[in-house]
C-alpha cells in the first residue's frame, strides 16, 4: 500500500498541472481564457515568436474574434501588443493605435497601464521613424534625379568639347599642319 500512494498522488497532481498550460499544441496561439495581465500577454507574445507567417495570421484572426466575442481590456491589449511588437508579418500600427485609443477605462493594474503607455510610445516612435524614412527616401529620389541631370549635362559638355577640338584640328590639317 505504501508503494501505491506515490502513484496516486502523481495521478492526482498531473491533471492539476494541466491548468497552468496557457497554449495548445495547435499551430496558432488561441485566445487564452486563463491569465490576465502583463505577464500573460507577454507570454502569449513570446509564444508567437516561433510561428510561421500563416500561423501568425491565424493567431491575429483568432485574437480578433476573441476581441469581438469579449471586447474587454485584456483582449484589446493582447491584440494591440501583437500588432505593435509582434513579427513584421502581422504588425499594423494603425489598428494597434485604434485598439489602444479605445481603451476606456485604462487598466487598474499599474504594470498593465505601463504596458499600454509603452505600446503607445512604441507606436509614436514607429510613426516618427516612418516619417523620417519617407523623408530620406524622397531626398534620395531627388538626389538621384539631380545626379542624372548632372550626368546629362556632363555628356553634353563632353560632346561640345569634342566638337570644339575637332574644329581646331580641321583648320590645322587644311593649312598643312602650319
Amino acid at each position: 500500500m505504501r508503494r501505491v500512494w506515490p502513484f496516486v498522488f502523481l495521478v492526482l497532481a498531473l491533471p492539476a498541472c494541466s491548468e497552468f498550460q496557457t497554449h495548445s499544441s495547435g499551430g496558432y496561439a488561441p485566445v487564452v481564457t486563463r491569465g490576465y495581465g502583463t505577464d500573460a500577454w507577454l507570454a502569449e507574445l513570446h509564444h508567437t515568436r516561433q510561428m510561421t507567417a500563416d500561423e501568425l495570421q491565424q493567431t491575429v484572426t483568432a485574437w480578433e474574434q476573441g476581441l469581438k466575442d469579449d471586447p474587454d481590456t485584456g483582449n484589446r491589449i493582447r491584440l494591440a501588443l501583437l500588432l505593435t511588437a509582434g513579427d513584421t508579418a502581422v504588425r499594423d500600427s494603425q489598428r494597434a493605435r485604434e485598439l489602444l485609443d479605445e481603451l476606456d477605462p485604462l487598466p487598474e493594474n499599474t504594470s498593465d497601464r505601463e504596458l499600454v503607455a509603452l505600446l503607445r510610445q512604441m507606436l509614436d516612435e514607429q510613426g516618427q521613424a516612418g516619417l523620417a524614412i519617407r523623408k530620406l527616401k524622397k531626398q534620395v529620389r531627388n538626389q538621384d534625379r539631380r545626379i542624372q541631370e548632372l550626368e546629362q549635362q556632363q555628356r553634353a559638355l563632353t560632346d561640345i568639347e569634342q566638337n570644339i577640338q575637332q574644329r581646331d584640328i580641321l583648320p590645322d590639317l587644311e593649312n598643312g599642319g602650319k
